[in-house]
């Protein structure tokens, strides 16, 4: 190697990375500590108050940062503080397979509005995969024009199913083939402006580092339990893709030699034991009259008390303890944050899974195992959290440094 070589591998910084990256810690700063004053940047962050001053004011001049209120203290100076500007905002999009949710975001995670398009016979995705996705496309239309105050700063849309982040090609999606049409071109081209299109569950840890609590956990796994079961890895910091973009499709591990059909092609999946769609098969078994068609109408059910509801909860509940036990065993998670309609019965699901956890770990230590903020709305934030976190960090660094 030469000397030319050995110089340039350093990665030396220069001011102007530098500059970006302290713009980048303040972003965070105030994020997560909002209202908050220039002298509280400065020591939460270890920068020179003149650099948080020049920061924060060209950050004010970029429209990200507002001015608030005067703080107050026992003498001196009162200090102003500052916030990010909600004014700021992201239509998020939630494709599922039998109904699309939407949302307007804010920056702060606030939903200002939201709308559920049901898919029906005439636009089911899985055989008229572009008329549901015009129906979709007529409703964030709809929705994004009562909005007329906001700042857009582009597109968020989380799926169920693995995407390229090269191509914007949709590469797996069993329950919808929403493969079948190029969902991201049609959407760039009516809704215009930036498009951002992740799996779910790696959106839903987007929306619980954005938006949540943990801080800096650098292993967490989010696990999305909706009519499929994904998940999102995020290990020693870093968001886990794998080749092809494929890791994290634990719903399709081997879980028995026999069982239900799966979405892709093979029986025994995990998540045809563990999904929506298997704790309705379990009710149907013990009801064999029942009419339920939803989870949804499921969960109405067991709220309201009902013990073969309930009953058929617990052995889905069940049967993703036993998944959670091997992603555990395997990748060793500081936390684990379940996605999805069934965390409303959280009080009941949670005790399940905890105790298959302690009775099958192999060391003293289990993962804390949490669901996720407000539900099902975690895919919508995450969705809405890729295009803010594109927008307000330059820098090229790891999608979940800046989180």
């Amino acid at each position: 190697m030469t000397s030319k070589q050995t110089r340039s591998s350093r990665g030396v910084a220069s001011s102007e990375t530098a500059r970006e990256i302290n713009r980048n810690i303040i972003l965070n700063t105030i994020h997560a500590n909002q209202p908050v004053s220039r002298a509280d940047l400065a020591r939460n962050t270890g920068l020179q108050a003149s650099t948080v001053s020049v920061i924060v004011g060209q950050l004010i001049e970029e429209g990200w940062v507002l001015t608030g209120e005067l703080g107050r203290l026992p003498r001196g100076r009162r200090p102003t503080y500052v916030m990010l500007n909600d004014k700021h905002a992201t239509l998020a999009i939630d494709l599922r397979p039998a109904e699309a949710n939407l949302a307007v975001v804010d920056i702060n995670g606030k939903i200002l509005g939201r709308e559920t398009v049901a898919f029906s016979a005439q636009s089911n995705p899985r055989t008229k995969p572009k008329a549901a996705l015009s129906d979709v496309i007529r409703a964030a239309q709809k929705l994004k024009a009562s909005l007329r105050d906001r700042t857009f700063n582009g597109v968020g849309v989380s799926v169920s199913g693995r995407v390229d982040q090269k191509t914007h090609r949709l590469l797996f999606s069993p329950n919808a083939p929403w493969n079948q049409i190029d969902v991201y071109n049609e959407l760039k081209k009516k809704l215009r402006g930036p498009i951002e299109m992740e799996n779910a569950a790696n959106a839903s840890l987007f929306a619980e580092r954005w938006f949540g609590d943990f801080g800096n956990v650098a292993n967490v796994i989010a696990v999305s339990v909706s009519d499929g079961l994904g998940t999102g890895l995020l290990l020693d910091g870093k968001l886990v893709r794998g080749g092809g973009d494929m890791a994290g499709e634990f719903g399709h591990m081997p879980f028995a030699e026999t069982g239900p059909l799966c979405g892709c092609g093979n029986v025994g999946c995990w998540e045809t034991f563990a999904s929506n769609r298997a704790g309705l098969r379990y009710y149907q078994e013990l009801v064999p009259e029942s009419k339920l068609s939803s989870f949804q109408q499921l969960l109405d059910l067991a709220v309201a008390g009902d013990i073969r509801a309930l009953r058929s909860i617990d052995k889905m509940a069940g049967y993703l303890a036993r998944g959670l036990c091997m992603l555990v065993a395997g990748l060793s998670p500081e936390v684990i944050i379940i996605v999805g309609d069934c965390t409303v019965l959280w009080p009941r699901i949670w005790p399940i899974l905890e105790s298959q956890l302690i009775a099958r770990s192999f060391t003293s230590r289990i993962p804390r195992v949490v669901a996720a903020v407000d539900g099902d709305t975690a895919r919508i934030r995450g969705a809405a959290a890729l295009v803010l976190h594109k927008a307000l960090f330059r820098t090229g660094s790891s999608e979940t440094d800046e989180h």
